[in-house]
C-alpha cells in the first residue's frame, strides 16, 4: 500500500462523510435517536439533551470503503484469516454499541445494556478475534533481548484483558464534545502511517478509515456538537485500534499510543475502588472519568479537549518512538 493510495483513501472517505453527515443527522433526529443525560452528570451537560446520537453509524460506510479498496483496488484475491477476524471483531463491537444506543432510546433512559452484558459481548468478540486470527497472531510477546515476556495461555489472558479494556477506554473517553475524535486522531494517524510502511492486512487499512471518520466527525462534533458518535462509534473505534495493534505486532507500543484512553479508564477504576472500599464515603476525583473531574474544577469543555489532545499527542509521540526501536 503506497502513501499516495493511503492518502487518497482518507481524502475520499472524509469528503464523502462530510457530504453525508448532514443527511445522517437529519435521519437520527427524525428517528428520535437522541442523547439522554445522566442526572448525576455535570449541570452544563443538560443543554446537550436531545442532540442526535449514533453518528458512529458513518463508520459502516468507511469500513465498507476500506474493505472494498483492500479487495479490489489493491487486487487482493480474498480475505485472510486475520482479515476475517478483524471484520468479526469490529462488527460485533459496532453492533453492540448500536444496540446499547438503541436500548437507551427505547427505555428513554441513559442506561442501555447492563455492564456485565457489555463485558460479555466484548469478551466474546475478543475471543473470536484471537481464535480466528490464529496462527497469524502468534501467542507470544518477546523482549528485545529475544526472551519471552508472555507466551501461550498467559499471552491470551493478558491479550483478552487488554482488548476489552482498551475498547472500553475509548468508550469512556467519549464524554465531551470532540474529545474522543480529537484525541484519537494522532493515534490513528500514526497507526495508518505505520501500516503504509509495514502492511498489516485489512487491520492496517481500518485506521485510515478511522482517520477519515474522526476528521469529518469533528466538523459536526466540535463544541457545541450537532451530533454524538454514541457507543456505536466509540466501541468501533476502540476495536479498530486493538485489531491494528495485534495484527501489526505493536501491542506494547499501543499502550503508549492509547495512553490517554487508558488513563481515562484507570481513573474510573481508582474512583470505584476507593469509593467502595471506603464504605461509599471517599472519592479521589470530583467525578470520573477524569475529564469530568476537570469540568467540576471549572475548566471549559474546549480547554479540556485541547489539553487532552496535547497529552494524547505526547503519548502518541512516545509510542511512535518505541515503534522505531522494534
Amino acid at each position: 500500500m503506497t502513501a499516495a493510495f493511503g492518502t487518497s483513501l482518507v481524502l475520499v472517505l472524509a469528503l464523502v462523510d462530510l457530504a453525508l453527515f448532514p443527511l445522517l443527522i437529519v435521519w437520527l433526529r427524525r428517528a428520535r435517536f437522541t442523547q439522554l443525560i445522566r442526572d448525576e452528570g455535570p449541570v452544563s451537560h443538560r443543554s446537550k439533551e436531545g442532540t442526535p446520537t449514533g453518528g458512529g453509524l458513518m463508520l459502516v460506510l468507511n469500513i465498507t470503503g476500506a474493505v472494498t479498496a483492500y479487495l479490489f483496488v489493491m487486487g487482493r484475491r480474498g480475505l485472510t484469516k486475520l482479515d476475517v477476524a478483524t471484520i468479526v471483531f469490529v462488527t460485533i463491537n459496532l453492533l453492540s454499541g448500536f444496540l446499547d444506543d438503541w436500548i437507551k432510546e427505547l427505555k428513554h433512559r441513559n442506561d442501555g445494556l447492563p455492564g456485565y452484558q457489555k463485558l460479555l459481548i466484548q469478551a466474546v468478540a475478543a475471543g473470536l478475534f484471537f481464535t480466528l486470527a490464529y496462527p497469524s497472531i502468534i501467542p507470544a510477546l518477546r523482549l528485545t533481548s529475544g526472551g519471552f515476556l508472555l507466551a501461550g495461555w498467559a499471552f491470551y489472558v493478558v491479550a483478552m484483558l487488554y482488548a476489552v479494556g482498551m475498547v472500553n477506554a475509548f468508550n469512556l473517553t467519549d464524554g465531551l464534545d470532540g474529545l474522543l475524535a480529537k484525541t484519537s486522531l494522532p493515534a490513528f494517524a500514526v497507526a495508518g502511517v505505520a501500516s503504509l510502511l509495514h502492511p498489516a492486512g485489512l487491520a492496517g487499512m481500518l485506521p485510515l478509515a478511522a482517520v477519515a471518520f474522526v476528521i469529518s466527525f469533528l466538523w459536526f462534533n466540535g463544541s457545541k456538537a450537532s451530533v454524538f458518535m454514541g457507543d456505536t462509534g466509540s466501541l468501533a473505534l476502540g476495536s479498530i485500534f486493538v485489531a491494528w495493534a495485534f495484527a501489526s505486532g505493536n501491542q506494547v507500543s499501543s499502550i503508549l499510543l492509547g495512553g490517554l484512553f487508558l488513563g481515562e479508564a484507570i481513573s474510573v477504576m481508582i474512583q470505584v475502588f476507593v469509593f467502595k472500599t471506603s464504605g461509599r464515603r471517599k472519592r479521589v476525583f470530583l467525578m470520573a472519568p477524569i475529564h469530568h473531574h476537570f469540568e467540576k474544577l471549572g475548566w471549559t469543555e474546549p480547554k479540556i479537549v485541547d489539553r487532552f489532545f496535547v497529552v494524547s499527542t505526547l503519548f502518541v509521540i512516545a509510542g511512535a518512538l518505541t515503534m522505531t526501536w522494534r
